[in-house]
């Protein structure tokens, strides 16, 4: 039933509210919802139910973003002998050393392939340390070619 004024019965506010008036008398109680005292009832005004109304809501709050950049690479390497593999693999994992505990710690995954003589390295990390992990690897790779493999 619609308040006929600006004061509200707890019964009422038990309605708008959508709770029980059990729950509506102990906000009183514990002055949570701010009533004035009319004879042997409480009478809360709208001012007070909008007031209170707007505490029940979740209040939304800014959330402190921080954007992240990821990006994954793979780097395919033919032509590779074992021995080589493991020197590429040692020298970027030392060079990764240093990072350890870092925010943007990468990952960083290396295969070797026996059959076909190939290297797969794979990187996920923010996209300046994978360039700088990418021409760390071209300079590996191109001043140490196997000859025979």
């Amino acid at each position: 039933m619609p308040p006929t004024s600006n004061l509200y019965s707890a019964e009422q506010v038990a309605e708008l509210l959508n709770v029980h008036v059990k729950t509506v008398r102990r906000y009183l109680r514990d002055g949570r919802l701010k009533a004035k005292r009319i004879g042997k009832e409480y009478r809360v005004t709208r001012a007070a139910l909008e007031e209170f109304a707007g505490q029940l809501q979740p209040t939304e709050k800014a959330v402190a973003r921080t954007r992240h950049v990821i990006s994954s690479t793979i780097i395919d390497v033919d032509a590779i002998s074992p021995r080589e593999s493991e020197r590429v693999t040692t020298m970027i994992m030392a060079s990764l050393n240093g990072r350890q505990g870092e925010p943007d710690f990468p990952r960083v995954d290396t295969i070797y392939y026996p059959e076909p003589a190939r290297m797969r390295i794979t990187i996920t990390a923010g996209p300046m340390l994978a360039c700088e992990l990418i021409r760390m690897i071209d300079v590996l790779l191109r001043d140490g070619r196997d000859e025979h493999l």
